[in-house]
């Protein structure tokens, strides 16, 4: 936009001036207002500003009509990082952003924006003069004037909601994410890659919620941190988080993850040090570790990598403004908002994948489970069939009959043992977990029925288990089961030992039998047994289970290993 000047002093009809872009400045230092330089506009202020600690003065003039300070309301938008300034205009105080100090300390530190309407008897027909008298006795770098603008409220009003209308619909949108996925997190075995996407998202909540706070002068104007190094280090951070989602999400190694944190401090460094843009070569990272994992023919890695393209797109567009100047972007400020945002909009891209990839997973998680619980029914039903085989009947009652007659003391104990064995069955089969004491007892009532019908001593020793620990019902038995199924016969005596111990956060069941047979069915058993300990392993601990067999020097045992969910 063109503007009109005279004298090299620009005069003022109703649109937006920002003075400090202009070399129309005069700068002079301390109480005595020695001069230093004319014809500065801000960049040139705070390259001498910035060397030294002191009382600052910098005049600007402007000129203006008669007829437009009567009718046309004047306001004077003020953006900086100095810690505090007053500004005069015409000699007379117009505003204390904070409290100036002329000693070495300053207090009270101002706002980053002020915008305030010029009285009408402040100002003359003809030349203008504005001074911002201000110190930077905090830091020599507090001296960044970013806006010194006169124009009109609706003017500056528009600017705000162009500035402020995509953080506020962003910040919406990332704090939903940020919920959905602590949401999956603490419901879908607390998966890493929920909690460093709801950190991700957090972290772009917080800065567009910066963007809005500081666009409404809601941000002190100088701070230990200053806004842009604020604003950077969480745009920054956001690509060092999404390079460790995608390890995860990739299922990548130790040596990628330090590759990749190699790589991202090296990037990080060799762009701070130069001219090109930190912000598009640290974006590139995460796009490179997706074509990693698409060589790799990793799952999900084309629909990921396509959505870390259009990232690393939209933040070259959106860093080299290459769309800003279409007359398009002018037509709406809600259109123009957005485009300066297309680096949020690229995330936001990302984190649709994401959820569509989570939703698919769910989806077929469910699926699976449907289909393990109708096959765990049926599985229950047989189960319980097999358990009471009519041969297992017929040689219980055999047992009785004889005992009964000869015994009857011992057939009391059988009797009993058969009545606690049926009771525990029966209560503990449709429950998911049960302690481990209760499975224990039942193998206990077994085992000494077992011993009444082979004349035979079994028994079971546990060792490290306190009883108290939660299993699926009868996994412990049937497993005994089977030993005794397929590791003795006659009247041969059988030990059985269940122990337990914990290894790096998985647990581990240890069921060992002194079975002499140098073959078993059970480490390759397709019976119902097995297939029951197996659908119930999966309802329990989805994906985090297995259970091997295998003869050993002494005879054979049998582990379930549960891992703990990450």
């Amino acid at each position: 936009m063109s503007i009109t000047a005279i004298n090299d002093t620009p005069v003022y009809s109703g649109n937006v001036i920002d003075l400090s872009t202009l070399k129309i400045a005069s700068l002079f230092k301390g109480t005595t207002r020695q001069f230093l330089a004319e014809k500065l506009n801000a960049r040139d202020i705070d390259s001498i500003v910035s060397k030294e600690k002191a009382l600052w003065h910098a005049i600007l003039k402007f000129k203006t009509t008669g007829d437009v300070v009567d009718n046309v309301d004047i306001w004077l938008e003020f953006r900086s990082n100095i810690h505090a300034a007053n500004l005069y205009i015409n000699d007379s105080l117009f505003f204390r952003n904070g409290t100036v100090d002329t000693l070495s300390l300053i207090s009270d530190s101002g706002k980053n924006l002020v915008r305030k309407r010029i009285p009408k008897s402040y100002l003359i027909d003809g030349e203008n003069k504005l001074e911002i008298e201000f110190t930077n006795y905090k830091s020599k770098s507090n001296t960044v004037i970013r806006d010194l603008s006169i124009g009109n409220l609706e003017a500056f009003q528009n600017q705000t909601a162009i500035m402020t209308t995509a953080p506020i619909l962003l910040f919406g949108i990332f704090s939903f994410l940020v919920l959905i996925n602590l949401v999956m997190y603490f419901s879908l075995d607390r998966k890493k890659v929920f909690l460093l996407l709801a950190l991700l998202f957090l972290v772009n909540s917080i800065l567009v919620a910066y963007e809005v706070l500081y666009w409404n002068g809601f941000v002190p104007s100088a701070s230990l941190i200053n806004s842009y190094t604020i604003r950077g280090g969480l745009e920054y951070g956001t690509y060092l988080i999404l390079l460790f989602i995608l390890i995860i999400e990739f299922e990548f190694g130790s040596r990628t993850i330090l590759l990749a944190i190699l790589a991202y401090l090296i990037v990080y460094t060799i762009t701070i040090t130069t001219s090109f843009n930190v912000a598009i070569a640290l974006s590139l990272l995460p796009f490179l570790l997706g074509l990693k994992a698409l060589w790799n023919k990793v799952e999900h890695s084309i629909v990921i990598s396509v959505s870390l393209f259009i990232l690393l797109t939209f933040n070259y567009l959106d860093d080299y403004n290459i769309i800003e100047n279409y007359d398009f972007v002018e037509s709406n400020f809600i259109i123009t908002s957005l485009v300066y945002k297309l680096d949020g909009l690229g995330l936001i891209v990302f984190a649709l994948v994401m959820i569509f990839i989570s939703a698919k997973r769910i989806l077929a998680k469910t699926k699976s489970l449907n289909e393990a619980n109708l096959k765990l029914e049926r599985l229950e039903y047989q189960f319980l069939q097999k358990l009471i085989l009519p041969h297992f009947i017929v040689n219980s009652l055999m047992s009785l009959q004889e005992l009964i007659a000869n015994k009857p003391n011992t057939a009391n104990k059988m009797i009993e043992a058969l009545s606690k064995e049926f009771h525990l069955l029966s209560t503990m089969s449709k429950k998911k977990l049960v302690p481990i004491h209760q499975e224990i007892e039942m193998c206990n009532a077994h085992l000494k029925i077992v011993s009444f019908q082979q004349k035979a001593k079994y028994k079971m020793n546990v060792i490290g288990i306190s009883g108290d620990e939660l299993v699926p019902p009868t996994i412990i038995h049937t497993l005994v089961e089977n030993g005794i199924t397929h590791g003795y016969s006659g009247n041969q005596n059988a030990i059985f030992d269940l122990s337990k111990k914990e290894v790096q956060g998985t647990i581990i069941y240890r069921l060992f039998n002194d079975s002499d047979k140098t073959k078993s069915d059970l480490g390759h058993s397709t019976g119902l047994g097995l297939k029951y300990i197996e659908a119930r392993l999966e309802e329990c601990y989805p994906e985090r289970w297995q259970l091997r067999s295998s003869k050993t020097r002494n005879g054979w045992e049998s582990i379930i290993e549960i891992r703990s969910v990450l």
